[in-house]
């Protein structure tokens, strides 16, 4: 599947089957991770692979989408290295978290391509995530993917009018008109 099929095919993954995913596929789709861009290569992020039934159970606990972080058979923590990227987006907004997310989009488009479902879970208690998984201080968790295969098929491409702003709702050149 090439990356325009893979981003067409996407969709939140809500149901997982029980198979576990073979480690040869969690690393390609872990390889697609780290060769995301970052600012200046500093590739500020960490993952945290977790199959471990009982992690998973207090991953859970600690997001209020823990359904899907119990249910699928992997889930991967994304954090984000505060001492590897001192910068900021416009010299106010801290830019971390903005490579981390690259990584975490080159990590699901990887995990379609390779017939896995993924969803981005942002809705969690850092401080609780940061505990379960023992992650020290200036480490901070940016994102939960529970990873697997579907439950059921995620509907194919998204076909055009699918409720996505039109081209000239959101594209312009040379100056902002809206």
């Amino acid at each position: 599947m090439d990356v325009l099929e893979a981003i067409r095919a996407y969709r939140p993954c809500t149901q997982y089957q029980t198979r576990p995913v073979p480690a040869e596929q969690l690393k390609r789709v872990l390889a697609a991770a780290r060769l995301a861009p970052s600012h200046h290569n500093l590739q500020p992020w960490r993952f945290v692979v977790v199959q471990d039934d009982e992690q998973k159970r207090l991953l859970a606990q600690a997001s209020n989408r823990g359904r899907l972080i119990g249910e699928a058979p992997a889930v991967i923590v994304a954090f984000a290295v505060e001492e590897d990227i001192p910068v900021t987006i416009g010299g106010y907004i801290s830019a971390y978290p903005l490579d981390v997310a690259v990584a975490v989009d080159h990590l699901q488009l990887a995990a379609t391509s390779e017939g896995l479902g993924t969803c981005w879970i942002i809705d969690f208690n850092e401080e609780k995530v940061r505990h379960v998984l023992r992650v020290p201080e200036g480490i901070h968790p940016i994102a939960i993917v529970p990873i697997g295969y579907p439950g059921e098929p995620n509907g194919g491409s998204r076909p055009d009018g699918d409720g996505r702003k039109s081209p000239d709702e959101i594209i312009a050149y040379n100056e902002y008109p809206w």
